[in-house]
């Protein structure tokens, strides 16, 4: 399974420079693009769906033992 929970004891991931610039620029470009960061319909909340999406299709292929190769999004 794979374990979604942080262990304090382990290192903990640090994104990298490259990756806190890309988030700068999508955080900038969704506020010059009018959406909202947080609230209804947000940058924040489209975020956090499509991590949460990634983290259930990881755990139900790691829960099936192969990779689902069809996926259908709303």
């Amino acid at each position: 399974m794979t374990d979604v929970t942080t262990d304090r004891t382990q290192n903990e991931a640090e994104l990298s420079a490259a990756d806190e610039q890309l988030l700068r620029e999508l955080t900038e470009r969704a506020r010059t693009g009018g959406l909202k960061l947080a609230g209804e319909g947000g940058l924040l909340g489209k975020l956090t769906k499509m991590v949460i999406e990634g983290a259930l299709e990881g755990e139900l292929d790691d829960h099936l033992g192969y990779v689902v190769q069809s996926r259908f999004y709303v």
